[in-house]
């Protein structure tokens, strides 16, 4: 093998040396967003089971006017239109879901949400 070729040989094992560091930098780096994936949802679903006993205690409550965020009334689905019953929180939830989209570059959240 000529220098030229020995040359080219060498600079294509850098490249794939190189290539096989990318490879793994990026491997370790989806594997830290998978767990911090989990751990969003993990945290969704106890936030979500609080809520839940929360809407259930004060729905049990003899004195609703005392809890006017978890009163059912109802809204219009932003995705399908069709009528929904929700808690007079949804509002809260809405606002919530929106600004997070923004802030992740979703322009238009009402189209992914209730």
């Amino acid at each position: 093998m000529n220098a030229n070729g020995e040359q080219a040989r060498l600079m294509a094992e850098m490249e794939i040396e190189e290539l096989r560091e990318l490879v793994a930098s990026l491997r370790h780096e989806i594997e830290d967003l998978q767990t911090e994936a989990v751990l969003d949802a993990c945290h969704i679903a106890g936030l979500a089971a609080e809520i839940k006993a929360m809407i259930a205690e004060s729905e049990a409550c003899p004195h609703k006017e005392a809890h006017p965020l978890v009163q059912r009334v109802e809204y219009t689905d932003s995705r399908t239109g069709q009528t929904i019953t929700k808690t007079r929180a949804l509002p809260l939830y809405r606002d919530a879901f929106d600004a997070e989209a923004r802030s992740s570059g979703i322009d238009n959240p009402e189209h992914f949400r209730s």
